[in-house]
């Protein structure tokens, strides 16, 4: 095995180890409809240092175990993984559209559009748990909540892209440096 598919394979390891953390350990909930996380964070990191497999990989798996530790396996677990692992495929391919440059704007649109993608599956995740397989919520309901989930989204959204800067500059000269 390649030096540096070590590297990347031990990367996504830890990536997916914060990302439990910070789901099951860090997260602010507001109510029962409303949930603040960096969790996240680590799949688009992964996906800018890496690439889109390793975000994908990463966000699958990730959002697989921390699902399987709160809840076990039920009806909607496939439909709760999606969002993860679309925001670190997708965070990868528009990083790579920009040829991986660690500029403020290949990383801004990265995490914006990665995590547009994410707050639409994970809003079509709860459309498919509340209202389709266990039927606790109205569509009405969910409809009351775009709103709010977008705001969040957004405030994440600035926030993500000023960690992800300096994050992933450190990150780039300390692989390169091992």
């Amino acid at each position: 095995m390649k030096k540096m598919a070590v590297i990347n394979l031990c990367l996504c390891g830890v990536m997916i180890a914060l990302h439990i953390v910070l789901e099951l350990f860090c997260a602010i909930r507001i109510g029962n409809d409303y949930k603040i996380t960096f969790a996240t964070l680590p799949f688009i990191i992964i996906a800018l240092l890496c690439g889109p497999v390793e975000g994908l990989a990463t966000g699958l798996l990730g959002t697989l175990l921390s699902q399987l530790l709160t809840f076990g396996w039920t009806q909607s677990t496939p439909f709760w993984i999606i969002p993860g692992a679309l925001c670190g495929l997708v965070a990868g391919l528009v990083y790579k559209i920009f040829k991986r440059k660690p500029n403020f704007v290949p990383i801004m649109v990265s995490v914006v559009i990665s995590m547009f993608v994410f707050i639409v599956f994970n809003w079509i995740a709860s459309y498919f748990d509340g209202v389709v397989i266990y039927k606790y919520m109205t569509m009405e309901a969910l409809l009351a909540l775009i709103p709010v989930r977008v705001l969040i989204g957004v405030g994440l959204m600035i926030i993500y892209t000023a960690v992800s800067i300096p994050l992933c500059k450190a990150l780039r000269g300390r692989i390169k440096g091992i």
